[in-house]
């Protein structure tokens, strides 16, 4: 008789609380089943409520910076103050509504980051699945997704809106490099504010939990990790203004 061994499935929320207690057993449940349903609600409610508390933040850093972006945006300029009024009205009206975005925006994120890791899987001939990879990256979405985002929800919420005259001041709210950014180089604050806590945080744990869940050698799992993690902040510091 053939006796399995393949251990039962842990409950998610276990999965989650050891990602941050003990990682080493959370890579070792994740590498035997998937488990990630807990673990994106989690997300959701962290991150959706720290979206949400952003909201009058990011609206008062519209309305302070609407008039440099009329002197800098031909398209803007050109509209008559009828048009540009209601074009500052929408663009509030999406501030406030954009927190209910974010489930989207995060299992986008998520979805996006384990199909890198699934190609460095490949390359590195490892093992793991991409339903693991994603699993890996749902429950590491705790941490730069959802604590994180409620972190400076909450910071944000104690300055108080009327604090924040750019996008600078509220990306600059966790501790990192980018508060030491010159106020006229946003591009450069954008890049250093991935050196936070949090982002630094996930980046360890992506880095041993694909070696651990796929078997990859630690240079790939290194590379993998630093394109997950950084990536997306290069390409917004390419887009700011």
């Amino acid at each position: 008789m053939v006796v399995d061994t393949v251990p039962p499935s842990r409950n998610g929320l276990a999965v989650a609380w050891d990602l941050i207690v003990a990682p080493r057993t959370a890579f070792a449940a994740l590498r035997e089943h998937g488990t990630w349903i807990a673990a994106f609600a989690i997300v959701c409610v962290l991150g959706t409520l720290g979206a949400y508390l952003q909201v009058p933040a990011g609206q008062h850093i519209l309305t302070t910076t609407f008039a440099h972006q009329i002197a800098t945006d031909p398209n803007l300029a050109a509209m008559t103050p009828e048009k540009q009024k209601q074009a500052l009205e929408f663009g509030s009206i999406a501030q406030r509504y954009a927190w209910l975005a974010f489930p989207l925006i995060a299992i986008v994120g998520i979805a996006f980051s384990a199909l890198i890791l699934t190609v460095a899987v490949a390359i590195g001939n490892g093992t793991a699945s991409y339903a693991r990879l994603f699993a890996l990256c749902a429950n590491i979405a705790i941490i730069n997704y959802g604590i994180a985002y409620l972190i400076i929800g909450l910071l944000a919420t104690r300055i108080g809106a009327d604090n924040f005259a750019s996008s600078r001041d509220l990306i600059a709210l966790l501790p990192s490099p980018a508060r030491f950014a010159p106020d006229n180089a946003p591009k450069l604050a954008t890049l250093l504010s991935a050196l936070n806590p949090f982002q630094l945080w996930s980046f360890v744990l992506l880095t041993l939990g694909l070696r651990d869940v796929s078997g990859v050698r630690m240079p790939i799992a290194i590379v993998a990790a630093i394109i997950v993690t950084f990536g997306s902040t290069l390409v917004a510091a390419a887009l700011v203004k």
